[in-house]
C-alpha cells in the first residue's frame, strides 16, 4: 500500500507545483467611439507665410563624450541664462538644438505651423575631438 501511495501522491504533487507556476494571462478588449485615426488636409493655399528664421550655435565635442556648447544664434552662450524650446512638428535629434530654437519663436510668435526647410552641420575634426556648427533655416505660417 505504500508503494502504491508512492505512485500516486508524488504525481499529483508535481501536478500541482507545475500548474502554479503557470501564467494565467487574461485578455480584455476595450473599444472606444472615438476614431483611430484623424486626419486634418491643409494645402498650402490655407497658410499665411510670414517669414524664415536662421538658428546657429557651435558647440566642441571631445573624447567622443565631452561637449562643450560655445554659441547659440552668434551670441556667447551664458549657462546661466537658458531658454529651451521644443516646437512640435519640428524634430532635428542633434544636441542644444532646444537652446537655439527660442529664436523662432521670438521671430515670429504668431505662427501656428513651422517648416524645417534647412539643416546643415559643419564639423572640424581636431586631435581628440572636433568643433560641430550648425545652421537651421526654419519657415513659419499661419492660418487664414
Amino acid at each position: 500500500m505504500n508503494k502504491i501511495n508512492k505512485y500516486i501522491v508524488i504525481p499529483i504533487l508535481l501536478a500541482c507545483l507545475l500548474s502554479a507556476c503557470g501564467t494565467v494571462t487574461h485578455t480584455r478588449k476595450k473599444s472606444s467611439f472615438e476614431p483611430d485615426k484623424v486626419t486634418l488636409k491643409i494645402n498650402i493655399s490655407d497658410l499665411n507665410y510670414l517669414g524664415e528664421s536662421e538658428v546657429t550655435l557651435s558647440y566642441s565635442k571631445y573624447l567622443g563624450f565631452i561637449y562643450s556648447l560655445e554659441e547659440i544664434n552668434g551670441i556667447q552662450y551664458d549657462p546661466t541664462n537658458v531658454k529651451e524650446t521644443k516646437i512640435d512638428g519640428v524634430y532635428i535629434p542633434q544636441k542644444y538644438v532646444s537652446k537655439a530654437l527660442y529664436k523662432v519663436l521670438d521671430d515670429y510668435p504668431d505662427a501656428t505651423y513651422y517648416q524645417l526647410v534647412y539643416n546643415q552641420m559643419e564639423v572640424h575634426k581636431l586631435f581628440m575631438g572636433k568643433e560641430l556648427k550648425q545652421t537651421i533655416r526654419i519657415k513659419a505660417y499661419s492660418f487664414k
